[in-house]
């Protein structure tokens, strides 16, 4: 059964298939039949239509450990897709928390309509430890968590305030311009640094990146079969390379001019960071190219 865009996902059409726990590190728990896969859905829409092939899903039917999906050309031969995703996974977790939170909120007794910037490290199952601390805020018109530190730390809410700044997350109240009930705005820490000359290196920060041990087990899949072609997709989180490259996949810039040699028999890396700076492919003994934006509505898991 060959996959194209639109169809569901076979792993989630048989409701015969067990329940999955989702991988690449989400801290989520468990993962309907009924749901789609939308990071494999997305980077099979991807590949076909920029390589024009059929996606043929093969990591189902009760297959252990498969490679994701098979590539099947119009002259018949085949090639071997994995997708995966790089960057921290304690910043999959919170990302995914956050999205299905739509980054927003409730907390009982607050008065006033709350901004909190997280680190891309914190951990999801803290996030209902903050509503406290919001609330000691407000009883002591303190408008910034900022405000709480220089209090006396003997206090039990002020220690905790405390460990939040030390962290690095920020919480300030916000004036809103309409008569909206008080909430808590959820949104992740920004980063920063030096974009210019990001060229020179994505090629070494993709070495590195892709010798880790995940990264391995994923290349590795791509071989079992044989195939002689293998492509890894990787979704690239925020954190996963230095600023400059980040913001290069995701929002375009040049690429490097010498052809990528890839390790381990990799024919193909692709790097996709969302909808604006379209996918970076590394074609191993050939060159770099960004393909144009296919999904708008495409995000990093």
């Amino acid at each position: 059964m060959q996959w194209r865009l639109g169809d569901q996902h076979p792993r989630t059409a048989n409701p015969d298939l067990p329940v999955e726990v989702l991988r690449n590190g989400r801290d989520e728990r468990r993962l309907s039949v009924n749901q789609k896969r939308p990071d494999e859905d997305a980077a099979f829409a991807i590949v076909g239509k920029v390589l024009g092939v059929e996606v043929d899903p093969y990591d189902c039917d009760g297959r252990q450990n498969a490679v994701d999906a098979l590539l099947r050309y119009p002259d018949g031969h085949e090639a071997a897709l994995e997708v995966s995703s790089l960057g921290p996974e304690a910043e999959a977790a919170i990302t995914s928390i956050l999205r299905k939170l739509r980054h927003l909120r409730t907390v009982e007794g607050l008065r006033r309509t709350w901004v909190v910037t997280i680190p891309r490290d914190f951990p999801p199952t803290d996030l209902g430890k903050l509503d406290g601390t919001l609330l000691l805020c407000e009883e002591r018109e303190a408008t910034s968590l900022d405000l709480l530190y220089a209090g006396d730390g003997a206090e039990p809410g002020i220690r905790e305030a405390r460990k939040w700044v030390d962290a690095g997350l920020r919480a300030d109240v916000v004036t809103v311009s309409v008569d909206q009930p008080p909430r808590v705005w959820l949104t992740l820490d920004g980063i920063a640094g030096i974009v210019d000359g990001a060229e020179h290196l994505l090629a070494g920060e993709l070495t590195v990146a892709l010798s880790s041990e995940k990264m391995q087990s994923r290349i590795h899949k791509t071989g079992a079969l044989g195939h002689e072609e293998r492509h890894l997709f990787l979704w690239v989180r925020m954190s996963a390379f230095s600023p400059g490259v980040t913001d290069n996949i995701y929002f375009g810039g040049p690429l490097p001019s010498d052809a990528p040699q890839l390790p381990d028999g990799l024919s193909q890396v692709w790097l996709c960071g969302g909808s604006v700076g379209g996918t970076v492919r590394a074609i191993s003994g050939d060159r770099w190219v960004r393909e144009a934006p296919l999904l708008p509505a495409a995000r990093t898991p």
